[in-house]
């Protein structure tokens, strides 16, 4: 029985040593003991059953696998499980970073975020940020991450492209969290390939409908576009999602990353899936695994069609300017055949039907390319075409206008050919509107019972210029801006002139006359862009204005400064108006 002993803790320890889990070894062994018998307890073999799993068993015994596999989850897998596991919140909640940190269990993915709660979850391959062994980023999930996907109880992952899926290992048996084995296999999927993605949905919809089916993680290299795309329109098979809040969702998702031309095809690809019917799943089953938008939505993130001017009028401001991706012209052409069926043109006549105050200007476009007098004309004989076209119409001129701009104001850069081609553009510029109280582009009745948004009346009051003006009373606040304080887009250079740097003077003079105040520097941006960086951009202008007052005789120890990013918004982030308000620097009085 010594022997036994001895044997079990030598091959319980050994099992451990190579998986990190203690609490299956002794149970395996046992198992194989029990089954095979021993005979010698001086010969062991080890074998691999996994990527990173490996089990000691006698020499020369033959393992009877689904045997060793079959031992009973002690844990149920299920939606709410990974809810809480994760901290799942909105669509947009990343389990992991932008570098894969966030939930060590999971390391080897990126940007990692629910689709279904406990079903499909979306990102990208952690290789180019990988700590211990970096890749090219264009490359499948690296081992640890499948490996650790599989001990997360995932039954399987999606490469969303063809590159690098050569001998790769396509599957890992691991054990779980649940307490038992779990064998994780890999797909190579094209999310191009419409048969690909029709895969996709049945697989998503055997483990939505099937408790013994783990979640899927279906991954692209950075999680932006490509999980995205399927990510959008499993949206639309599950979750019932309309054309344009899968879209939207698509544009929220690339962090960013959404400005080129070329992405306009996924749009179109997005609004063109249908559902398949034979993958649809109940209401209250959509209920349990759908999460919601995020609902502070930053709208300058989302991508607007003309589209959206009919079916969303209300949400579209006076002065915004919306390009008709559909208008293309050949080089060097002013017309193109067929304008009468072309789907923006049609739009934009539906929506001249539909608002008889719309009126808009007809604004041509070119890339930098050829001279500058010929590309203005070109972009005016282009505007010019869309115009005549609507007057043969019957639309009054009055509400109509047209002006070529040539290679001002690109949206894209002209260093290269495929972006180039988006310069050269026809937007639609909104003149005037009928006024509309709804927003159902974007849902902003966040701002309607949020503390922290504060009516015009309120902001002049937060203003610096107020603080100075009404020295001494009660009613002052303890928080103000720094009014006029602008920095240059995505910098934090002071500037060195203007009422924003007249007001930070005054701020020195009344520091200097106030020995004993203490003052924290808040530096807040709106909602654009990766918040990473906007927490980083803010900190580094609260700093900038934290060195100016230092270099300016106040003690660095009545001052600290800190960057928010977009917290805290203090006017809706969907108007450029609302987010020139939200990047600011506050001054915080504080006490002792």
């Amino acid at each position: 029985m010594k022997n036994l002993e001895a044997f079990c803790d030598l091959a319980w320890y050994l099992y451990c040593t190579f998986t990190g889990m203690k609490r299956f070894g002794f149970i395996y062994l046992g198992f194989w003991l029990l089954t095979f018998g021993i005979s010698s307890f001086g010969q062991l073999d080890t074998v691999k059953v996994g990527l990173d799993t490996y089990v000691i068993i006698p020499a020369g015994t033959k393992i009877n696998y689904d045997s060793l596999f079959a031992i009973n989850p002690q844990v149920e897998l299920n939606p709410q499980f990974y809810i809480e596991r994760y901290k799942e919140g909105d669509l947009m909640y990343k389990i992991t970073d932008n570098k894969g940190n966030g939930f060590d269990s999971l390391y080897g993915t990126r940007n990692m975020r629910p689709v279904l709660h406990g079903v499909a979850y979306r990102g990208g391959a952690n290789n180019y940020y990988h700590l211990t062994d970096k890749r090219d980023n264009q490359n499948p999930l690296p081992l640890d991450g499948m490996h650790n996907l599989c001990q997360e109880g995932f039954s399987g992952g999606i490469y969303l492209y063809r590159k690098g899926i050569d001998e790769y290992p396509m599957a890992d048996t691991c054990s779980c969290i649940d307490q038992s084995w779990n064998t994780f296999n890999y797909h190579q999927l094209d999310y191009f390939d419409s048969t690909h993605v029709y895969e996709m949905m049945k697989m998503t919809y055997l483990s939505a409908t099937n408790p013994e089916i783990g979640p899927i993680y279906l991954h692209c290299w950075n999680g932006w576009h490509a999980s995205g795309y399927v990510s959008a329109v499993m949206l639309k098979q599950f979750c019932e999602f309309s054309n344009w809040d899968a879209v939207n969702y698509w544009d929220l998702g690339t962090d960013g990353a959404n400005t080129s031309p070329r992405y306009q095809e996924q749009r179109e690809r997005i609004k063109n899936f249908e559902p398949y019917p034979e993958f649809m799943i109940s209401d209250s089953l959509q209920k349990c695994l759908c999460p919601e938008m995020p609902k502070n939505i930053d709208s300058s993130q989302l991508h607007v069609e003309i589209e959206h001017l009919v079916v969303v009028p209300e949400a579209i401001p006076v002065g915004f300017q919306i390009v008709l991706y559909n208008v293309i012209f050949a080089p060097g052409r002013t017309t193109f055949a067929g304008i009468e069926n072309n789907p923006d043109v049609v739009y934009l006549m539906q929506a001249l039907d539909v608002d008889p105050n719309l009126v808009i200007e007809i604004g041509g476009y070119t890339d930098a390319s050829g001279s500058y007098s010929e590309n203005v004309s070109l972009s005016t004989q282009r505007a010019k075409f869309i115009y005549d076209f609507l007057i043969t119409k019957g639309y009054a001129p009055e509400r109509i206008s047209y002006k070529g701009y040539g290679p001002a104001n690109p949206i894209y850069s002209n260093k290269y050919k495929s972006t180039r081609e988006g310069n050269r553009r026809i937007e639609v510029k909104i003149i005037n509107k009928t006024q509309h109280a709804g927003n159902q582009l974007v849902d902003e009745s966040v701002y309607e019972n949020n503390a922290n948004v504060v009516d015009a009346e309120k902001l002049k009051k937060m203003s610096l210029s107020y603080f100075f003006a009404n020295q001494g009373s009660s009613e002052l606040g303890s928080v103000f801006i720094i009014d006029s304080l602008n920095f240059p887009s995505s910098m934090a250079t002071l500037p060195t002139s203007g009422i924003g740097k007249e007001n930070l003077d005054k701020l020195v003079t009344y520091l200097k006359e106030n020995k004993y105040v203490k003052i924290t520097i808040n530096g807040y941006t709106d909602a654009s862009g990766i918040e990473e960086n906007n927490i980083v951009l803010s900190d580094q202008r609260a700093k900038a204005v934290y060195d100016y007052l230092i270099a300016n005789g106040i003690s660095a120890s009545r001052l600290s400064y800190k960057g928010h990013g977009s917290q805290n918004p203090i006017a809706p982030n969907r108007y450029k108006w609302g987010r020139d308000i939200n990047r600011r620097i506050e001054i915080e009085f504080v006490a002792d």
